[in-house]
C-alpha cells in the first residue's frame, strides 16, 4: 500500500536526479568546450579558465544535488525497501535515471582524461618554448657582450687597409 507521502518524496528523488542529469549535459557540453580549446594550436587561456570556473559551478551544483538527494533518500529508503512492490513503478523511473547517470558520468571521466593529458602536452610546449627562449637570449647576449670588445674607437669594420 503506497504512503502518498512516500510517492511525494519519491517523485522529488526523480526530479532531483532530472536536474542532475541536466547539470551532467552542461557539464558534457562544457568538457566539450574545454576540448575545442585545447585541440586549437594555440590554447586561449581566457576562454580556457572561464570554461573553468563555468565547470566549478557545475560541480558544486551538482555535490548540492547529491546530499539533498541521499538526505531524502534516508527519509524514503526502509519503505522502498520493505514495500518495493507498492512503488515498482516510481523505481524503475529512479533505476532508469541513475543509469543515464552513470554513462553520463562514464563519458565525461572519460574526456576529462583525455583532457588532462592534452592540457599537460600545452603545458610542456609552453616550457619548452620558454626554455628555447631563454637559450636564445642567453646566446643574443654573449654575442653582443663578444662582439662589444672587438670594435676599437677609431677603426671601422670596413676599412680597406690595402692602398
Amino acid at each position: 500500500m503506497q504512503n502518498k507521502d512516500q510517492v511525494t518524496y519519491i517523485n522529488i528523488l526523480n526530479d532531483t536526479l532530472k536536474k542532475k542529469e541536466e547539470n551532467l549535459r552542461a557539464l558534457t557540453k562544457a568538457t566539450e568546450t574545454q576540448t575545442a580549446l585545447l585541440d586549437a594550436p594555440e590554447l586561449d587561456i581566457e576562454a580556457f579558465n572561464k570554461t573553468v570556473d563555468e565547470k566549478d559551478e557545475l560541480l558544486v551544483r551538482l555535490e548540492e544535488l547529491d546530499t539533498g538527494f541521499m538526505s531524502l533518500y534516508e527519509k524514503v529508503k526502509e519503505s522502498l525497501l520493505t514495500d518495493a512492490a507498492s512503488y515498482a513503478d516510481q523505481i524503475a523511473q529512479t533505476q532508469e535515471l541513475v543509469k543515464t547517470q552513470t554513462e553520463l558520468s562514464a563519458a565525461l571521466q572519460a574526456a576529462e582524461e583525455r583532457n588532462r593529458a592534452k592540457l599537460a602536452l600545452h603545458m610542456s610546449r609552453g616550457r619548452q618554448r620558454v626554455r628555447d627562449f631563454n637559450v636564445n637570449s642567453k646566446t643574443a647576449a654573449a654575442y653582443y657582450k663578444n662582439m662589444s670588445g672587438k670594435h676599437r674607437d677609431g677603426e671601422s669594420y670596413f676599412f680597406n687597409r690595402k692602398k
